[in-house]
């Protein structure tokens, strides 16, 4: 049995969970069976122990003030770090875990960003949980973005420092671990090749709600709509895909599932028939008389999460070629695969009209989530590493 600590920089008691939040809670999971688990995140709520926590040995949560974030963001522009990196900075953290480094056999950190707690003179192993590469996804933003926008210049100056950091600091570590096979190939150019896994999210079958119906009408999207690509994914859809749609198919619904802020929220209701549900833990209910859930992100790395979600309903998924893990997923097996509007339009059009083709994805979706994604499947790749 092995001592582990996991350092996340994500808020592990906020709910529901994002894409991030559910992975490293999933692989703690897994380790925990056999090994001991601590926990020391960043966070808000420390009041009550959480039931999704209960598997951890140990946790640690550590809040910070919002004038500490935009003071350690300065220092961080000083020091030519990325501005995320002040930004989820806790000193009390930061000795916390150099204090308590030698009680682990390993320290697994959650993001790039929490690679800065990297404590000196450590002897056991670490390794990066870096998930993706931060910064490709930061340059497919700025290339996507007007250049009116100031969130474009934002995007550029963190862009730089993060791609200087991400290669500067990654070697540091014993192990550096990334969900699709596309990220190996563009890190392992500043990385240690022998240093890189590949091991890929678990995905959960919940069951078949996915039931074809002429009088289904809800198109779903589901995402963090404070995130830049998912919002204008989202403005995009409402906007100039659902008013054509409408012209053929009267009774249509757009559906976002999501964390949104109140302004966003106010301007997307104001879009015809389109509803906005907010945070859900569990989107069950909104999957049901729904004909397709869209991945429509042009600006897009690792794996979208949304994709495997409806996947796990059984739900058709209707995606961005940019979106498209095509080393995992099969086109017009598993997802249908769009270019441009106009075969969005077309696909959406199919899965309403065609029975056939709807239960044909929603069938192999269901089956490859089952076969493939399970937690033991994915995270035995873990244990190879201990």
């Amino acid at each position: 049995m092995q001592k582990i600590l996991i350092v996340s920089s994500k808020n592990l008691l906020s709910q529901p969970f994002e894409g991030a939040q559910k992975r490293i809670l999933d692989i703690s999971k897994f380790l925990s069976k056999k090994n001991k688990v601590d926990l020391v995140c960043v966070g808000e709520n420390v009041e009550n122990k959480q039931i999704h926590l209960k598997h951890f040995n140990n946790f640690r949560i550590f809040k910070i003030s919002f004038i500490i974030k935009l003071a350690n963001v300065f220092f961080s522009i000083l020091k030519l770090q990325p501005l995320q990196n002040g930004y989820f900075f806790s000193k009390e953290m930061f000795n916390y875990i150099n204090e308590n480094k030698d009680n682990y056999d390993y320290i697994i950190f959650h993001l790039i960003r929490s690679a800065q707690y990297l404590p000196n003179e450590y002897r056991g192993k670490t390794i990066l949980e870096m998930t993706d590469l931060i910064s490709v996804n930061y340059k497919q933003i700025i290339k996507n973005t007007s250049l009116l926008n100031p969130v474009k210049y934002l995007y550029l100056f963190e862009y730089t420092l993060l791609k200087n950091y991400e290669k500067k600091i990654s070697n540091l570590f014993d192990k550096v671990i990334f969900i699709t096979k596309k990220e190996l190939e563009i890190s392992k150019t500043f990385i240690d090749r022998n240093k890189i896994s590949v091991i890929s999210n678990k995905f959960n079958f919940h069951s078949k709600i996915f039931k074809h119906d002429k009088k289904n009408y809800k198109i779903l999207f589901v995402g963090n709509i404070n995130y830049l690509p998912n919002k204008i994914a989202c403005y995009n859809f409402a906007k100039k895909i659902m008013p054509i749609l409408r012209s053929e198919h009267g009774n249509l619904e757009f559906n976002i599932v999501g964390k949104i802020n109140f302004f966003d929220k106010l301007i997307l209701s104001t879009f015809l028939k389109t509803k906005i549900h907010g945070p859900i833990e569990n989107v069950e209910k909104i999957v049901r008389k729904s004909i397709c859930g869209i991945c429509n992100l042009k600006v897009a790395t690792g794996l979208q999460m949304k994709i495997f979600t409806y996947m796990g309903f059984g739900l058709p998924s209707i995606i961005h070629k940019n979106s498209f893990p095509k080393n995992i997923l099969k086109k017009n097996k598993h997802v249908l695969v769009y270019s441009n509007d106009k075969e969005l339009i077309s696909l959406i059009t199919n899965v309403i009209k065609n029975k056939k083709i709807a239960n044909k994805i929603s069938l192999n979706s269901i089956q490859i989530i089952k076969n493939k994604f399970n937690s033991v499947k994915i995270f035995n790749d873990y244990l190879k590493i201990f």
